[in-house]
């Protein structure tokens, strides 16, 4: 820090400077590193003086030659982005120096990399590494999507059975599921509801799945079996060599519902659509995708991909509460669309279903903006994989013991503990818990959602995550045998 005397000086020299032009300027560099001054503090020296080797002052009187100034020494080199003038930019460093440069990683941990000794980049290697797996999920989905002979037996039903059984019942055909909400895969099968009028028993149901089974067989398009003890009750047809047709429920209404709901999330993205295939197959392979088993049921896995979407930072997918058509209905702090928008899903004396209380068409939702702003999720499909398996591999969600498990809404993107100690995955739509665990299965299933992040976050391949499992969690036994 320069005394007073120096700065009295400097001054002083300026104002020479301006009048006297470069000799001026040039007697007064020449004095100015010279010049000492006695101060209250000792002798204070100038800044010049400490940069050279300690000199005697000279005998008062003698003259010192004028020499032009001397060059001042290069800057040193600056480092990155700093800006010149700085403080920071004036500090030297060694040949050998380098500016660490600091990558955040994407699950937290902080990577300090020196780009100058061609240290591997963490950052980089992170999205290499979701390159290769969105590409391998590019290549897998290939032969998950549904073959040209199930689209032309799909076809072959609408042209065929729809207008036979509508036209001896009374009701409306309608598919729904996987066939109709953009999940559809190789092997999967076709669900269809007859909707009928004043049609509400339990044994009015088994009354139509019988004459469905006299039309199918009546026409020789093939078998039909009804399975009485499924908890909705359906006609499974099969054609004249066995291959399974469809599945007929009747006023399975709730199903429909779910179906379309499911449908126009799907449509919003399409990476929706991708990611949805695969986890099935994933599901399937590792045998925890059979409801009847007491595993998951597809709803459910769609239910845990959309809730995981939701909660992304920008997210995916809405809540349903955005969507709905009167925006304030989900403000009266109600957990399901039913409850904010109550009344029948059918109505029984005409047999017509009730208009969808939230926006049904893409294009409108775009409109009105209610859920796509200018802040979108640009993630690739490998990345969200990883995080799907990632986020419900969590100890979060283990449940059992004193934690409790994890209750999901879909409806408002929001979780709650449950004393159950497993995930309760509530409908949208109903509210009702949509698969029911006991506390052995679901930590079974728990466990492979883990085993799939770790598989993942050690770069393994698709092929290995989705290792035939050989054994249900449920306990039924090995594959084939029920």
């Amino acid at each position: 820090m320069q005394c007073w005397a120096q700065r009295l000086f400097g001054t002083w020299a300026r104002h020479r400077t301006a009048k006297g032009g470069w000799k001026a300027a040039s007697s007064i560099s020449a004095s100015r590193s010279t010049v000492t001054v006695d101060g209250p503090g000792g002798v204070c020296q100038s800044k010049a003086e400490r940069r050279s080797e300690p000199a005697q002052a000279p005998p008062a009187g003698s003259q010192r030659p004028v020499l032009p100034p001397a060059a001042p020494p290069p800057p040193p080199p600056l480092p990155p982005r700093q800006a010149v003038g700085s403080r920071s930019s004036q500090i030297a460093q060694g040949p050998n120096q380098s500016i660490p440069h600091q990558e955040k990683h994407p699950f937290g941990a902080l990577r300090v990399e020196c780009k100058e000794e061609g240290q591997p980049h963490e950052l980089q290697h992170w999205n290499d590494s979701c390159k290769l797996l969105t590409k391998q999920l590019n290549e897998v989905d290939v032969h998950l999507l549904p073959t040209q002979q199930q689209q032309e037996q799909k076809q072959w039903l609408t042209d065929n059975l729809k207008p036979l059984l509508e036209r001896h019942t009374g009701g409306v055909l309608q598919m729904f599921g996987s066939c109709a909400n953009g999940f559809w895969m190789n092997g999967s099968d076709v669900d269809a509801c007859l909707v009928v009028r004043r049609c509400t028993s339990r044994q009015s149901w088994f009354t139509k799945l019988r004459l469905v089974q006299c039309l199918v067989e009546r026409e020789c398009m093939g078998t039909a079996q009804i399975v009485r003890g499924a908890r909705v009750p359906v006609a499974k047809l099969h054609d004249q060599k066995g291959a399974e047709l469809c599945d007929v429920s009747v006023n399975n209404v709730a199903a429909l519902e779910n179906s379309r709901f499911v449908g126009i999330l799907a449509q919003l993205d399409p990476r929706v659509q991708q990611l949805g295939r695969f986890i099935k197959h994933w599901a399937s392979r590792r045998r925890i995708n059979n409801r009847s088993e007491g595993t998951l049921s597809t709803y459910t896995l769609i239910l845990q991909l959309c809730y995981f979407l939701q909660t992304r930072e920008p997210p995916v997918l809405p809540r349903v509460t955005d969507l709905l058509i009167d925006p304030l209905a989900g403000q009266a702090g109600s957990r399901s669309v039913n409850t904010t928008v109550p009344g029948p899903e059918m109505d029984d004396a005409s047999g017509e279903l009730r208009q969808l209380p939230f926006l049904t068409d893409v294009a409108t939702i775009q409109k009105e903006r209610r859920f796509f702003q200018e802040d979108r999720n640009t993630e690739s499909c490998g990345q969200l994989l990883h995080g799907f398996f990632q986020f419900w591999g969590q100890e979060l969600f283990r449940g059992g013991g004193e934690e409790g498990g994890q209750t999901v809404m879909v409806y408002d993107g929001s979780r709650e503990l449950n004393d159950l100690g497993v995930l309760v995955m509530r409908c949208p739509l109903t509210g009702k818990n949509v698969n029911p665990f006991t506390t052995t299965v679901w930590w079974a299933i728990h466990a492979e959602f883990e085993r799939a992040a770790t598989l993942l976050s050690q770069q393994r391949s698709l092929a290995e995550l989705c290792e035939a499992a050989g054994e249900s969690p449920a306990g039924c036994g090995p594959r084939g045998v029920q």
